[in-house]
């Protein structure tokens, strides 16, 4: 068989853009305007090198995580007639395909229905479909295009099938979350025989459940992360794009099969070069892939596009309105200090959602490593800077046994090296940070001691000032997330929702903050984090 001519494409992946957040303080929108401006610069000048034989995907979760995308995302879901920026961006940047990401959903399939049928390109998810037909949610699951030498390309769409895990139900009524695995195996052969690809390339909102190199598992399999069985379960895939777990991976193959990830909001591209070869048959054929990471540099300064702009002015003016004057100390200096030793804009965190939801116990987290508390001026920035999620509010009814497991849950965030020092665990660092996943209570008493086997750490558990025993029930406030079990909580699986509160979390803590014009930062020593020698770690 001898080889006629060979032909170059180059393939870009984007993913996790979240609305491309940066962290408190860089620009006022804290959106990363440097960044999406550097990034667009690079794909409109590799488009421009290569033509036709350059392919960009987004791999998902582009439209939250920050203010500029979050209260456009609410506009919309209220029926406001706009285009989200994020759009206006992909479209002004020559996006050629996208695949939904599991925070797509956060303002329900309605709202993400409209992005798609906004967005200059198809939104690709072969396995989100309808529940009564079976069909795919956003029309057709893959994309073929056809290079001027006749070499036929395949893009299909996969996105994380445990949603339903997260989200709210309303949001996900009607569809159905199929596995990535089992949704590839029909769907390859389908674009290999039937429609002919010479290439099949997958993307796939999701990551990986076991280590690329060695196959171990890295987490216990729900669903969440496939991609290590796409590529041991499956031939025909010549390249997997993946996302999902802000990973940075390049360079790897996983059998035959070259993986890329490249990261969270616009740090880096991920790109996969091919190069293919005609045969006597006429078909083309990969013969060779690499693949790299290409950092974004976002050092150049940028201003606002002119059509970026009356969006900056309009969440300018929302993020600027001042809610309400705090008397003490509510800034957070050290995230990472203030989940050893109680904070009280955490105990602030809890009391407000307390108060929203009429009961005495609640749970709650620091989101991120970047959440600052409050200082004496409070506005809705400061809100967006601490809670960057659009959670809302449930009330489960527990018994004290999954108090207590929620509780050692928890824990497991700590160990102590082998300095004796407290530590995050690995489980809550890998395969990315987790400071969600660690909770902390108001309205209980209890102590969780580091140095006790994971399991038996929760030494101390009140209610009220009298031992919680196991049958006994609260009722206790958090966000939806965690009430579906996210983060490891499956305990809260099945237990009986008492009430859920359909605004948002952010929406809950403003109105808080307006209701009266001063708050007091108070501090109630209810929970001890301790270790070897009953030392604290303070």
């Amino acid at each position: 068989m001898s080889t006629h001519s060979h032909i170059p494409i180059t393939i870009w992946s984007t993913s996790d853009l979240h609305g491309f957040r940066c962290t408190p303080g860089h620009h006022p929108l804290m959106s990363d305007l440097n960044r999406m401006h550097a990034l667009a610069r690079m794909i409109e000048a590799r488009r421009r090198e290569l033509g036709r034989s350059f392919f960009w995907f987004d791999n998902g979760d582009a439209y939250q995580g920050a203010p500029l995308a979050d209260y456009i995302m609410s506009d919309l879901r209220n029926g406001e007639a706009r285009l989200h920026p994020m759009t206006e961006w992909f479209r002004q940047s020559g996006c050629d395909a996208f695949v939904p990401g599991n925070h797509e959903f956060n303002y329900g399939q309605h709202t993400a229905l409209r992005l798609a049928e906004q967005f200059p390109a198809p939104w690709l998810s072969a396995n989100i479909v309808l529940e009564d037909t079976n069909e795919p949610l956003f029309g057709t699951p893959y994309r073929i295009w056809t290079t001027e030498e006749g070499a036929r390309i395949a893009l299909l769409g996969l996105t994380t099938s445990y949603i339903p895990a997260w989200e709210q139900p309303a949001h996900i009524e009607g569809l159905r979350f199929l596995s990535a695995v089992e949704t590839a195996k029909r769907y390859i052969p389908l674009l290999r025989e039937e429609q002919k690809a010479d290439v099949v390339i997958v993307s796939y909102h999701g990551g990986f459940e076991a280590d690329p190199d060695s196959g171990t598992a890295t987490e216990p399999f729900t669903g969440e992360n496939e991609g290590y069985r796409l590529c041991t379960e499956l031939n025909g895939i010549d390249v997997l794009l993946t996302g999902h777990q802000h990973r940075q991976i390049e360079g790897v193959r996983i059998g035959h099969t070259p993986v890329l990830q490249p990261g969270s909001h616009g740090s880096n591209v991920a790109e996969a070069k091919l190069l293919l070869q005609q045969a006597d048959s006429g078909r083309w054929t990969v013969a060779s892939v690499s693949t790299r990471l290409i950092p974004v540099d976002s050092t150049e300064p940028a201003s606002a596009p002119e059509w970026l702009r009356p969006y900056e002015a309009d969440i300018t003016s929302r993020l600027n309105r001042p809610l309400g004057r705090i008397i003490g100390d509510m800034r957070i200096r050290n995230p990472k200090e203030a989940r050893r030793v109680k904070h009280p804009f955490v105990q602030w965190l809890n009391e407000a959602q307390m108060e929203a939801a009429g009961v005495d116990v609640s749970l709650t987290a620091l989101m991120d490593d970047h959440a600052p508390g409050f200082g004496p001026v409070v506005t809705d920035r400061d809100i967006a800077a601490n809670y960057p999620y659009p959670n809302t509010l449930a009330v489960l009814r527990l018994n004290g046994r999954q108090v207590k497991e929620a509780l050692e849950r928890s824990a497991c965030y700590f160990t102590i090296n082998n300095k004796g020092e407290l530590a995050v665990s690995d489980e809550f660092q890998s395969p990315k940070p987790q400071p969600y996943n660690y909770d902390m209570w108001e309205g209980i008493t209890y102590t969780l001691d580091i140095s006790r086997p994971l399991g038996e750490r929760v030494t101390e558990l009140l209610y009220r000032g009298q031992p919680l025993s196991l049958e006994q029930e609260l009722d206790v406030v958090m966000n939806h997330y965690r009430a579906n079990g996210g983060g490891g909580y499956d305990m809260f699986i099945g237990a009986p929702v008492v009430k859920h509160i359909h605004r948002e979390v952010i929406e809950l803590l403003a109105e808080a903050l307006y209701a009266k014009p001063e708050w007091h930062a108070r501090l109630t020593e209810n929970w001890r984090v301790i270790g070897q020698r009953g030392k604290e770690y303070i």
